[in-house]
Order: structure tokens, then sequence, then C-alpha cells
């Protein structure tokens, strides 16, 4: 009984160590491998310029902007941040 308590212990000892050892080596699985636009977004550098209190300030002078991409965004308070990519 004792033989089979101390297996049984080291068989289950293994099981976890080898478990948790996979778990912590294994790679995440990308959604779209072909995707290779998908890495490049994630060092885009966005900073914020502004607040304006309509969307069309905000539209108005991120077309003005030296960058290629700029978005206007509603903040929790309803009026409109402009935000640059700074990469672009």
């Amino acid at each position: 009984m004792r033989t089979r308590l101390v297996l049984a212990s080291a068989a289950l000892g293994a099981a976890i160590l080898t478990g948790a050892a996979t778990t912590a080596q294994a790679a995440p699985a990308s959604p779209d491998p072909g995707n290779t636009t998908a890495a490049a977004t994630i060092f885009d550098t966005w900073i914020y310029v502004g607040t304006y209190s309509t969307h069309t300030a905000c539209y108005r002078d991120g077309q003005n902007s030296a960058y290629a991409e700029w978005d206007c965004r509603q903040s929790s308070t309803g009026k409109w941040q402009l935000w640059v990519n700074i990469d672009s």
C-alpha cells in the first residue's frame, strides 16, 4: 500500500511539473499567421493633441495636422479628443 502511494505521488508530481513546463513554454497562437500588419500596429505611437467641444473642430484640426493618421475620439464627458500617430 505504501509503495502505491509513493508511486502515485511521484506520477502526479511529474504530471504537474510536465504540464506546468509545457504551459510556460507554449508560444501564443496567432489568429492570422499571414497577417503581417498586426505586429506593426503594436508599435504605433499615438499621442493626445487636444480636446474639442465639437466633432467638427476636432476633425478640422485632424485634417490640418502634419500626420497621415489621426483620430477624433469622444471622451466620457462628451467632448472630442484629437489623437495623432506620430509614426505616420
